[in-house]
């Protein structure tokens, strides 16, 4: 099984703590894949030619993640300024966000063509290569999506038909729609609901499981990139959804206990 994460990469600044960490959607997913025992797990994106770029290939090459498709671009790599309330829960400013060479960063037709191999792509709803992978993804791939917890359901239902699974940090007043949805679409839907666990729709069947209970939250970074690694990687060996729930509680339960999205 390859997996190929697809392409947010940055850097995580915490300015209360003067402390800076590799991160990303997509770079958080591949860290929980290797760690959940993929050997072949690959990054396709891009960073600048600066200390935070080095920082987040050093990263790679220590987990012996495959980024012979990371570019150096003439742009700053993205990066995110990262607040953490009383209850551990992370927040961010109006000015958190600089996407850099995120934002700047398309596929190439090789960078395209590479991807034929690839068993699982994951990308973030808000990557800026999102149709063209949409377009361009294979019958037999297991394409997922994290549409996070601001593009909304009418989005979703736009891209929805190409997708396998879509992954959001979901409402309650929002179960109603999202199950429609699903059974509409014939997709699955999984919304993580933070202290409340999540919840997984599919073939008009609802699926919950509840947070994993921790005496420790040091910081909620990174916790749905991690639950929806080790999900699908479940879901891909068994097709058992509420062990893949399972294991999706467990790894976000593991990242709670550390700052950043990384350990």
């Amino acid at each position: 099984m390859k997996i190929t994460a697809l392409t947010s990469l940055c850097v995580d600044i915490y300015p209360e703590l003067n402390e800076v960490y590799v991160g990303g959607n997509s770079l958080n997913f591949a860290t929980q894949c290797k760690l959940s025992g993929i050997n072949d797990v690959s990054i396709i994106g891009a960073v600048g030619n600066d200390s935070f770029g080095n920082l987040i290939k050093a990263h790679l090459d220590k987990l012996q993640i495959n980024s012979s498709k990371l570019y150096r671009l003439k742009e700053q790599t993205a990066s995110n300024k990262i607040f953490i309330d009383d209850n551990g829960d992370r927040y961010f400013k109006p000015d958190s966000w600089n996407g850099g060479a995120f934002d700047a960063f398309r596929l190439s037709e090789h960078d395209w063509l590479s991807l034929s191999d690839s068993t699982i792509i994951a990308m973030p709803g808000g990557d800026p290569n999102l149709k063209a992978l949409l377009k361009r993804r294979q019958e037999n791939q297991i394409v997922i999506i994290d549409f996070l917890d601001y593009l909304g359901i009418e989005f979703i239902r736009e891209h929805i038909d190409h997708i396998d699974i879509v992954f959001l940090s979901g409402k309650e007043e929002q179960f109603d729609a999202l199950q429609k949805l699903s059974t509409e679409k014939g997709k699955m839907i999984v919304a993580t609901l933070g202290a409340k666990g999540s919840i997984a729709f599919y073939d008009n069947i609802t699926y919950v499981q509840d947070a994993i209970e921790t005496d420790t939250i040091i910081d909620t970074t990174g916790c749905g990139d991690a639950f929806q690694a080790a999900f699908v990687i479940e879901w891909h060996k068994n097709r058992n959804i509420k062990e893949a729930l399972y294991q999706g509680a467990l790894a976000a339960k593991n990242v709670l206990g550390f700052v950043g999205g990384v350990e």
